[in-house]
């Protein structure tokens, strides 16, 4: 009988151990998997053009949050309806857009946030970059000023890994409002050390009339403009291992 029991015990044992194997075998698979997938998309970024990139829009604020007002203007409404626009324009060119909230819903909820839910929020649409496998991230917003003559469009990165594409959007910016703007380096969340090129971009004044009235009028001339920074960025882009390129890797 206790021999008995020994053979059972040895059987389970076994059992045991073989699904063990089984389980550090898959694990290690999905991890290779995931690996590989991870270093195919980031090897992704830097494949010239835009056709096949997938981008994520970040119209800034919504819901409970409506950014600057001007004049009845909503900037949460100016920056869905500018993302919506641009995301039209890059869809012709052959990328994949995501958005990172429909309308004024989303991931926006309907009340006042704190300073700590709103920092929380910003997370979840980084996250959702990520999640998407974008190979950028753009944030539109629209900005505001106490001198109603502030004009331009501002574009912000967070570090030299975006510098090029931030600086390629303020090119064209410039040429639409027919200013002399320079990028600016600031660690807002959203494009704080992200995996992939992030910009912020503040599309225009809403304190200004002419900025307000192009952002709400004649959204699409801004979006192409964002468009054709985009695209020279995309199009000077090298492979990742030509002249010591290298990506962000975290």
């Amino acid at each position: 009988m206790n021999w008995t029991k020994s053979v059972r015990v040895v059987t389970v044992l076994k059992r045991i151990g073989l699904l063990a194997v089984l389980f550090l075998l898959m694990a290690g698979l999905l991890r290779a998997s995931d690996h590989f997938a991870d270093k195919r998309w980031k090897e992704e970024m830097f494949s010239p053009g835009l056709r096949g990139k997938t981008v994520v829009i970040d119209p800034g604020h919504g819901g409970a949050d409506p950014g600057a007002v001007a004049a009845g203007a909503k900037e949460s409404h100016i920056n869905m309806d500018l993302a919506l626009a641009l995301k039209k324009l890059l869809e012709n060119s052959g990328a994949t857009v995501k958005l990172t909230r429909q309308g004024d819903r989303g991931l926006v909820p309907e009340k006042r946030m704190s300073y700590f839910e709103q920092w929380l929020i910003l997370e979840k649409r980084r996250g959702f970059a990520h999640d998407q496998r974008s190979h950028m991230l753009i944030s539109i917003h629209a900005n505001s000023n106490k001198d109603p003559r502030a004009s331009g469009g501002i574009v912000f990165y967070s570090d030299e890994f975006s510098g090029p594409l931030a600086e390629s959007i303020q090119k064209h910016l410039n040429l639409l409002y027919k200013k002399e703007r320079q990028v600016e380096q600031n660690r807002f969340t959203i494009i704080n050390g992200n995996s992939m090129p992030s910009v912020l971009i503040e599309a225009g004044f809403i304190s200004n009339k002419q900025d307000r009235e192009m952002l709400i009028f004649q959204q699409e001339r801004v979006a192409r403009a964002i468009l054709a920074g985009l695209r020279d960025y995309a199009d000077s882009l090298k492979p990742v291992g030509e002249a010591g390129r290298q990506y962000r890797d975290n």
